[in-house]
């Protein structure tokens, strides 16, 4: 028996509630497919071939493009990273511009550096007090589009990972009055289709959306579905690259997830239940928010068209989040999903039960009673995220790694251009782009990262000091980078 297996077997016996992904809670009364060796099959006769669907695979995948109302909807078994991959090389051609919003998953810059695309930046305004980014602006992307015809696409998330969203129909009228696609990274958004709280990003005119139904449904952890949604988007050289950045050996065990979740979601049964869940969500909200010290994110605050109810984002009045985090998960077994300075997220579906509210109010509340006016760490405002910085472009990102690198110590490196991706994971916004010039607000973000307990992933050796950066001639050492004679980054 391996090691892994039986670390995750014990796991499964433990009493942790899990307010994280996948959506589907590790219930498998409710949601279980049987014996996963027993439908792990290959492409033999009557099961149809993914990338070349015309049985079984093309009706399953036709049912879900009219429950969700695209034109055409496929299967995802490499998450929605490869859906973002092929969304992006699809609509933006070797070299093209992308105008995209800074504060987007770390998937999107590597489409970036793949395709050796000019990132187009467009800087979503913080939220008050809470450290994070806000929605994206229509008039904003309008503005970029007028003085850059040059764009071939424009990509959003929206929800972003702490649930706000953008006002996408004015934002894709916007693009479309200009004839460019939108694209819209929805993955902790595959619910709103079946939630009437929320508007689905298809529904407001997004040309090609990608949504991970194992976030927040009950679907097999690396599951997501992109919709098509556009004559802008040439199918088949969409369905080209779905092939060149998913397995060729698709999993049967995840494509039957992925049908049997929408149909489950679209039933009577999955009707039902949501109906359930947002009543209990909403009475959980209710308690939450009347906590005296505990805060709880609010739509109000977000600046966005409207919030996703089903993201849980706490803060404890003069704690980090990391303190809130760790007592949450060691004092009461709940396991958020994850956790910034700040704040930390907790992630609910429709196959949370009521047991599983109580248990987190009832913790909530009983750390609120317990909160002591010697417990109030220094009274600073939220710092700004990685979406907050405007960097300094030298390079294209494609073009910057594969330059000729040196390791430099973070005592020295200020000034120099990065090599390498610098984040923290969850969520893997960037702070840093290859590509992109090292300043001190940057370093002071990543220290800051360490010196709370998150690992800098990325570089490759930030633990001991060090970075990659570009090997420049003194000469070159703070020159700016122009594109046609303008600066293309502000």
């Amino acid at each position: 028996m391996s090691k892994l297996y039986e670390r995750l077997a014990a796991y499964g016996n433990l009493n942790v509630s899990p307010f994280h992904m996948p959506g589907h809670k590790r219930k498998s009364g409710r949601f279980s497919l049987g014996d996963p060796f027993a439908i792990d099959i290959t492409e033999i006769d009557g099961f149809d071939n993914l990338h070349h669907a015309c049985g079984i695979l093309k009706e399953a995948m036709e049912e879900a493009a009219a429950v969700y109302g695209a034109q055409k909807s496929y299967f995802l078994v490499n998450g929605s990273s490869c859906g973002i991959l092929a969304a992006v090389s699809a609509c933006v051609p070797q070299g093209g511009t992308l105008l995209v919003a800074r504060n987007c998953h770390k998937s999107v810059y590597h489409a970036i550096a793949l395709r050796g695309l000019f990132p187009l930046y467009l800087w979503p305004d913080p939220v008050p007090g809470w450290g994070m980014n806000g929605a994206v602006k229509p008039e904003e992307v309008e503005e970029a589009l007028l003085a850059n015809p040059d764009v071939k696409a424009v990509l959003i998330t929206s929800p972003t990972y702490e649930g706000i969203c953008s006002d996408l129909r004015r934002i894709c009228e916007t693009a479309h009055r200009q004839r460019v696609p939108v694209i819209v990274d929805a993955a902790p958004g595959a619910h709103f289709s079946f939630w009437e709280i929320c508007e689905a990003a298809v529904s407001c005119g997004a040309d090609l959306v990608i949504e991970s139904l194992h976030k927040t449904l009950p679907s097999l952890t690396q599951t997501a579905i992109l919709h098509k949604n556009s004559s802008f988007v040439e199918e088949k050289l969409l369905e080209w690259y779905l092939q060149v950045y998913q397995t060729s050996s698709p999993s049967y065990v995840l494509m039957a997830s992925v049908d049997s979740c929408i149909s489950y979601m679209a039933g009577k049964q999955g009707k039902g239940d949501m109906e359930v869940y947002v009543s209990e969500l909403g009475r959980l909200r209710q308690r939450i928010s009347g906590l005296s010290h505990i805060r709880l994110l609010s739509g109000e605050e977000t600046g966005g068209i409207f919030y996703d109810d089903s993201r849980l984002v706490v803060r404890a009045e003069g704690w980090s989040g990391r303190q809130l985090y760790d007592s949450l998960r060691l004092r009461y077994g709940i396991q958020p999903e994850m956790c910034t300075e700040n704040y930390v997220i907790l992630m609910t579906s429709v196959a949370d039960g009521p047991e599983d509210f109580l248990r987190l109010s009832d913790a909530l509340a009983e750390l609120d009673r317990k909160w002591k006016e010697k417990d109030r760490g220094p009274a600073e405002e939220a710092d700004g995220p990685a979406g907050f910085l405007k960097p300094q472009t030298v390079l294209r990102p494609g073009e910057a790694m594969e330059k000729k690198m040196l390791s430099c110590s973070l005592e020295v490196c200020e000034g120099r251009v990065s090599g390498e991706f610098a984040y923290v994971y969850p969520p893997g916004i960037p702070v840093l782009v290859p590509g992109e010039r090292i300043t001190a607000e940057v370093l002071k973000i990543l220290k800051g990262y360490e010196e709370g307990g998150f690992e800098v992933l990325g570089p490759e050796n930030f633990a001991g000091g060090e970075m990659l950066v570009i090997e420049e001639e003194e000469s070159e050492l703070g020159k700016n980078f122009l594109y046609n004679g303008k600066e293309r980054f502000r």
